[in-house]
């Protein structure tokens, strides 16, 4: 079986680690959710590994990542050896989308979506940034997703029918 992997990106706030979390309950023996290496300690909605700056440099000095990069003063990287053969969820930054094209065949980017209004609701409810780092936030405009197979999902249902929606989406994709 060959390596898949389905590139899951949006805005901070619009629910990727919220449906990445459930989806996960549901599929953990059959999909492989690829953790990260943050300089930033988890919130209770992800699952990724902490890591000081200092020891993020040097893995990616000696060419650890398959990708990595830096957002909101953090930095953020994909271990190569995490990702298996099989199905991949990886939640990334749409500015690395090429790279993992580039690194592997089959290749499917998932851009999660919310309302301006909603996402502005989210950030506020989760108080890691000001109100003023918030509206930056909003205001950043975000050019179309350029990618070999991007798949759109509207996160705005109530969680409940938005987690199954995410969970019948990622189960269509495994059977493709």
């Amino acid at each position: 079986m060959k390596n898949r992997v389905v590139l899951v990106v949006g805005p901070s706030g619009a629910g990727k680690d919220t449906l990445l979390k459930y989806a996960k309950q549901k599929l953990k023996d059959r999909v492989n959710f690829v953790k990260r290496y943050i300089t930033r300690e988890a919130d209770v909605n992800e699952d990724n590994y902490y890591i000081d700056e200092y020891a993020f440099e040097i893995l990616k000095h000696n060419g650890y990542f398959a990708s990595s990069w830096s957002a909101h003063e953090n930095f953020y990287g994909i271990p190569k050896r995490f990702i298996e053969n099989g199905l991949n969820l990886i939640s990334i930054s749409r500015s690395k989308i090429r790279e993992f094209e580039n690194q592997y065949e089959d290749v499917i980017t998932l851009n999660i979506t919310l309302p301006k209004d909603k996402l502005r609701q989210r950030l506020i409810s989760r108080k890691r940034e000001s109100l003023e780092e918030i509206e930056k936030r909003l205001d950043r405009s975000y050019e179309k997703i350029e990618c070999k197979k991007l798949i759109e999902f509207d996160n705005s249902a109530l969680l409940k029918e938005s987690k199954e929606k995410f969970l019948e989406l990622l189960e269509r994709i495994e059977n493709e």
